[in-house]
């Protein structure tokens, strides 16, 4: 099957999910993605972001803070490896507690990123996922 697209056409940029309920921070991690040359979508808390999940394509990378309210990372994790659909999206888990680390990364995060970061920790940690 022949693609519609220009030859030298621009590839639509990657969607990254930013789970984050911290306004101020989930919009950091929006313009920094942009800055990438990557499309972020923000939800304020796990719920909100399982919602967005079963109505879109999944995207390329799923940013996930792990202490908010309603539904934390944690709950968010464990619903969203439940399903099959969307089991395989990489998370990059962000915490400001470094105790975290350890446990997120043997709860199946492709990358920690501690708060606070600096622009160049999240190249790195999204680098190869996104």
């Amino acid at each position: 099957m022949e693609s519609s697209r220009a030859p030298g056409a621009l590839r639509e940029p990657k969607t990254v999910l930013v789970v984050e309920d911290d306004p101020d921070s989930r919009e950091i991690f929006v313009e920094l993605l942009k800055k990438e040359g990557l499309r972020p979508v923000g939800a304020e808390n796990g719920a909100k972001a399982l919602r967005y999940l079963e109505s879109h394509d999944p995207p390329a990378l799923i940013v996930l803070d792990m202490l908010m309210p309603e539904m934390d990372g944690w709950q968010f994790r464990r619903a969203q490896r439940a399903q099959p659909r969307l089991a395989n999206i990489p998370v990059v888990v962000v915490s400001a507690l470094k105790t975290v680390e350890r446990s997120a990364l043997r709860f199946g995060a492709a990358a920690f990123l501690g708060k606070p970061f600096r622009p160049e920790d999240l190249r790195r940690a999204i680098a190869g996922v996104a």
